[in-house]
């Protein structure tokens, strides 16, 4: 059949292919190898009209078989969608047609009900494009056992891996997650309601061990529990790529599992940027598990604990953020966190994420030991006498060039300042003046028994040494 088209392609015109309008202009587009088109969505007719100028109705036998020597052709295409089965009498040439495509990045399926013979014809697609990155299988009934056999023969260049709340036989996920150990390249694994049970996670836990390069793993709505928690967060530990976990609505999770959860981010080499736990039975005992781990962690910006959660004691999250009960304690908060949700949380746990999506970390610290320490107790650095005033004056010196919306206003900050200054003066003589003094008093004293001594009259600058000692003596 592809010959066929070869030969009539120098011939035909679009016009004798299809009546439709919109079609023609999209087999233009393949046609011409337009260098603007890279999107291509096949809906089942116009009344499903996803967006303007990309959708095509497959209408014929003729129709589809052109489409598909077109998309074959084409060097521009870059995403395929379906929200329709090409199932007409003549569909085995549109998929041996696409399956000499090179182009497509992105193939993905809508709703629709996929057998065994479509994945079956589409396994050579899968095959043989080695710029294919990414299938989504989203809401589709899927019959047979090819899905794991058509996943398995993708090249490896596979990089996202997309199945929402999909319809398939019993063992057919295990398959596929198995068959996903043929692509060590995968960075997105999102299984997204696919009520995965011990078979799946222990199989994934297996997938998750040698992933090297996952970076965000979507669990959300899978019913697991402490069980598979333990094999999947065994499995992460070692995973030093993962950035994203979504874990959502996962209600048979007990404070047990969560405790597992937690400790992913107590690692040194975690690298998770967004944990997302809504929709869950967490409440305060957890709270408190996750911001006990989150204390050291520096990586993780988003944690969406708020909503759909239990909780009612945030104290433990103030803490986390804006430790009070030191400038110290202060500096060492938490400045990263970003996010845990917005509806119900107090107003200093806001202020102080929003604090930290500054990306200077210094000016985030400073903003919080500003705002939250109206005087600071110099006492501790007393030991160092005068080596810790410059630091200091040059501490505040950097807080007045923050921007004001990171800090009270240089005034304020000035007034700090002197009162720490201050501080450090009033109790100068006890660690600084009184042994100054008597090195001054001492030198002096040497100063006047050497021009005593000498046969030089010296009396103006004597009387000026014994004015100098008396006003030494004065400060003691």
């Amino acid at each position: 059949m592809s010959d066929r088209y070869a030969v009539l392609a120098s011939t035909i015109e679009i016009k004798d292919i299809t009546n439709d309008e919109l079609n023609g202009v999209i087999l233009h587009k393949l046609k011409d190898n337009d260098e603007s088109f890279h999107k291509l969505m096949l809906i089942a007719d116009d009344s499903e009209s996803i967006s303007d100028g990309d959708e095509y109705v497959p209408m014929d036998n003729e129709d589809i078989g052109w489409l598909g020597y077109y998309i074959g052709n084409n060097t521009q295409l870059q995403e395929l969608r379906f929200y329709t089965a090409i199932d007409n009498v003549d569909n085995e040439s549109f998929y041996k047609e696409i399956s000499r495509n090179k182009s497509i990045r992105e193939i993905s399926f809508w709703q629709i009900s996929i057998n065994g013979k479509l994945l079956r014809m589409l396994t050579p697609f899968f095959k043989n494009n080695c710029n294919l990155v990414e299938v989504t299988f989203y809401e589709c009934d899927i019959e047979g056992d090819m899905l794991s056999v058509a996943i398995g023969n993708c090249n490896k260049s596979m990089r996202r891996i997309e199945m929402f709340n999909n319809g398939i036989r019993d063992g057919q996920l295990v398959d596929t997650i198995t068959a996903l150990r043929m692509h060590p390249q995968l960075e997105v694994l999102d299984l997204h309601s696919m009520s995965i049970g011990r078979n799946e996670y222990t199989v994934l836990s297996s997938l998750l061990s040698c992933s090297a390069q996952l970076k965000i793993l979507n669990l959300q709505d899978n019913n697991i529990d402490d069980e598979g928690v333990e094999y999947l967060v065994n499995a992460l530990t070692n995973v030093k790529t993962l950035q994203k976990l979504d874990l959502c609505s996962n209600r048979s999770i007990t404070i047990k599992g969560w405790k597992k959860v937690a400790a992913l981010l107590e690692g040194p080499d975690s690298k998770l940027k967004m944990l997302r736990t809504y929709g869950n039975s967490i409440e305060n005992d957890e709270a408190l598990v996750f911001a006990e781990a989150l204390t050291n962690n520096s990586t993780l910006k988003t944690f969406n604990i708020e909503h759909g959660n239990s909780i009612t004691d945030w104290a433990p999250f103030s803490k986390l953020l804006c430790d009070t009960s030191s400038p110290n304690k202060t500096y060492l908060s938490n400045h990263t966190l970003q996010d845990i949700g917005n509806v119900n949380l107090p107003n200093d746990i806001k202020t102080n994420l929003k604090l930290n999506t500054s990306a200077n970390k210094d000016w985030v610290a400073m903003r919080k030991i500003l705002r939250n320490h109206p005087r600071f107790d110099m006492k501790p650095f007393f030991e160092w006498e005068f080596k810790v005033l410059p630091i200091m004056v040059n501490w505040f010196a950097k807080a007045t060039l923050c921007p004001l919306s990171y800090v009270d206003g240089t005034s304020t900050t000035n007034r700090k300042k002197f009162s720490a200054i201050y501080e450090f003066i009033r109790e100068f003589p006890m660690l600084y003046v009184e042994p100054m003094t008597r090195q001054e008093l001492a030198e002096y004293s040497a100063m006047e028994m050497l021009l005593r001594g000498s046969e030089m009259q010296h009396t103006s600058i004597l009387e000026e040494i014994q004015r100098c000692k008396t006003n030494a003596l004065r400060r003691l």
